[in-house]
């Protein structure tokens, strides 16, 4: 089935505040473990984006520490995943080859923290599998870095997560933009 992928790292997002990992600086990196341990650079965060309802779902868990951890990545300006062992270590195979060329695209931006989502369902598949129905800020979160201006207008869309339990962890297989709508209301925003 061919999905439009959503650009997530337009405003892209990182570290995991359960889950999360990485970059303490822009080519200082720790290695990942069970799920990813929470950076230097994240530490100070408080672990905010997780929206209510959903602070124990494993899988809501996984994508916000992608989310978090694209972030730091393109603030950082490391697209290398040999680098970003965190951002690595949020994602299945399959993910890392969507995830990584659009971090790339988005190096140069400056994230004020993981890209606004929230979760609109949560639908067990199997034992390792669950599908999440988000709500992204897909639009207007990053900045400029030298005027600190949004790079555009500020847009919400929904869009469908995939993520897989691999071992002990939960891990982001893939997310697209699905057509739908939503607002601000719906998502959680989180500012490093």
């Amino acid at each position: 089935m061919s999905r439009n992928r959503v650009l997530l790292t337009l405003a892209a997002c990182a570290v995991a505040a359960l889950t999360g990992a990485c970059s303490g600086a822009a080519t200082d990196t720790t290695t990942a473990v069970e799920p990813p341990a929470v950076s230097a650079t994240s530490a100070a965060v408080p672990p905010t984006g997780v929206p209510v309802g959903f602070e124990g779902d494993a899988a809501v868990t996984a994508v916000h520490a992608y989310l978090r951890e694209q972030a730091l990545a393109v603030n950082a300006g490391v697209a290398d995943p040999a680098r970003l062992p965190g951002f690595a270590a949020t994602l299945t195979p399959a993910g890392q080859e969507w995830a990584v060329p659009l971090l790339a695209a988005n190096l140069g931006d400056w994230m004020p923290g993981p890209y606004p989502v929230g979760v609109l369902a949560s639908t067990r598949v199997g034992d390792d599998r669950v599908e999440l129905a988000l709500c992204l800020q897909d639009r207007g979160w990053q900045v400029e870095r030298s005027t600190g201006r949004a790079l555009n207008a500020p847009h919400h869309a929904t869009a469908r997560a995939v993520v897989l339990r691999v071992g002990e962890r939960w891990l982001v297989d893939d997310v697209a933009a699905d057509g739908g709508e939503c607002t601000a209301a719906d998502v959680v925003e989180e500012r490093f």
